[in-house]
């Protein structure tokens, strides 16, 4: 037991100054691949900024904000056969760019509804159960966004 114990802990002296090479040889190849950024942080950030698929996103609810100066009580349509991440996704993001408007999903009932579209783009009112049922276009943003009054 003891000869085990002495082994062990020379084992442990021993093994550790590899493992600190290793670690220090990896932190050395990633700042020789990255060393533009590391070294030019502002500028990478500055050519980089406003093109990730969060801001994308938002920059489609700029026109949308102008129409409801009051806060507003919304339902949410997404797309027709939209997977539960992407839905998910999509509906926290789009309450969170009309804050302070309140977006409900699609079984509570509002007097305004909001489609959020991306393949379709456009509703059809031949098959919209909205438009169908006495609903109206208040405004189509031409970009998947469509906002639906009584």
């Amino acid at each position: 037991m003891f000869q085990f114990q002495e082994i062990f802990k020379t084992a442990k002296k021993w093994l550790c100054l590899p493992l600190l090479f290793i670690m220090a040889w990896q932190q050395w190849t990633t700042f020789q691949k990255y060393q533009e950024k590391f070294l030019h942080p502002i500028q990478f950030t500055k050519q980089n900024y406003g093109i990730d698929a969060v801001t994308l996103y938002g920059k489609r609810f700029v026109e949308i904000k102008k129409l409801f100066t009051n806060p507003t009580r919304m339902n949410y349509v997404g797309e027709a056969n939209e997977e539960f991440a992407f839905f998910e996704g999509n509906f926290a993001l789009t309450q969170y760019y009309l804050a302070p408007n309140l977006i409900l999903r699609n079984d509570v009932v509002c007097d305004t509804v909001l489609y959020n579209l991306y393949n379709s783009i456009h509703i059809d009112p031949a098959t919209n159960i909205h438009l169908n049922n006495g609903w109206h276009i208040i405004k189509d943003f031409n970009n998947g966004l469509i906002v639906l009054a009584k």
